[in-house]
């Protein structure tokens, strides 16, 4: 009988099956897709991401915690956080996705670490005297316990560090940027100025003509 429910295209709170519906500037759908597992074929159930015209698509299969936690949103009673956090969260897979951007993937790769440790996310003094009073709490050895949060202060240090070093890197070609813009900004307004002199000049030939 669940899994009858799961699959009823009318429930309003279940992605449907075969069918988009819309999420922000996506559209969502659930359906099947067939591999193979040595000489059998196995079908698993996904879930279709995908832009408005369909060019971009994801397709999360039901082996993922991805899959659980996307319906899990869809299925809230209050249709502001189906739109804002499922919405922002697939706006985060686009992105991800499309985006040629250094910075941003940076960006991810180290809040990934630091979400996977959330230590790091602390200053390292902070880091430290959690990491000792939490492992002392799990009575953790002394020494083992001494022996990790050294690795750790260390791998963190390193962290920042290159972190320290990709935003450098960020800013430097942000303002080259923004000096590309601004220089062609300048030559584009050079140029306007100068045809309309010489519209200007034109006219003030063709009055004298006239004269």
């Amino acid at each position: 009988m669940a899994k009858k429910k799961l699959l009823n295209k009318d429930n309003p709170m279940v992605i449907p099956y075969g069918r988009a519906v819309r999420v922000g500037n996506f559209k969502l759908w659930r359906g099947n897709y067939v591999t193979s597992s040595g000489k059998e074929r196995v079908s698993v159930e996904c879930v279709h991401v995908s832009s408005l015209d369909g060019a971009w698509m994801v397709r999360v299969p039901s082996t993922s915690q991805m899959f659980g936690f996307i319906c899990t949103q869809y299925a809230t009673f209050d249709p502001n956080i189906r739109e804002n956090m499922l919405g922002m969260v697939i706006t985060n897979m686009y992105n991800v996705c499309l985006t040629p951007s250094p910075a941003l993937h940076d960006g991810f790769w180290f809040l990934s670490e630091m979400l996977t440790f959330p230590y790091m996310l602390l200053s390292e003094k902070e880091m430290e005297k959690r990491m000792k009073g939490n492992m002392k709490k799990l009575g953790f050895d002394k020494s083992k316990a001494k022996e990790h949060v050294s690795k750790m202060i260390e791998y963190r240090r390193g962290l920042y560090e290159l972190i320290e070093r990709k935003k450098a890197d960020c800013i430097a070609e942000y303002e080259r940027q923004q000096a590309e813009r601004w220089a062609a900004e300048e030559k584009a307004q050079e140029a306007l100025h100068n045809e309309e002199f010489a519209e200007q000049a034109i006219d003030i030939l063709k009055e004298n003509e006239e004269k």
